[in-house]
C-alpha cells in the first residue's frame, strides 16, 4: 500500500475503562468505545505538554468518541462540557493515558 502523508491526521483507536465492579467485590468491570484521536507532530505535540493544563492537553489530542452513552443508552455526544465531565472521571481519564503520553 502506497504511503500516503496526511496533513491532518486523526485515528480511531478502541479504549478500555476499568471500573470497580458495583456488584462484584474485589473485581473490575471493563467497558469499551472507540476514541478519535488527533495524530499530533512533534512540534503540537510538544506543545500540548507545555501547556500544564491536563483539560486543555486532552482537547487537542482527543476529537471525538463512538459508543458513550448515558444510563439510560443515549449518546453522549462530543463536545468540551461532556470531554470536562469525563475528565473528572478517574477511570476514564487513566484509560486515555497510553495514548495522551509520549510512546
Amino acid at each position: 500500500m502506497t504511503f500516503i502523508r496526511k496533513k491532518k491526521k486523526t485515528f480511531k483507536w478502541p479504549v478500555t475503562v476499568r471500573e470497580p465492579s458495583e456488584t462484584k467485590v474485589g473485581e473490575y468491570d471493563e467497558n469499551h468505545f472507540i476514541g478519535i484521536f488527533n495524530r499530533l507532530d512533534r512540534d503540537a505535540y510538544e506543545k500540548a505538554l507545555a501547556l500544564n493544563d491536563e483539560f486543555k492537553m486532552l482537547q487537542k489530542m482527543i476529537v471525538g468518541w463512538e459508543d458513550i452513552t448515558d444510563e439510560d443508552g443515549n449518546e453522549i455526544s462530543f463536545s468540551d462540557t461532556t470531554l470536562k465531565d469525563l475528565q473528572q472521571d478517574q477511570q476514564m481519564l487513566d484509560s486515555f493515558s497510553p495514548l495522551t503520553t509520549a510512546g
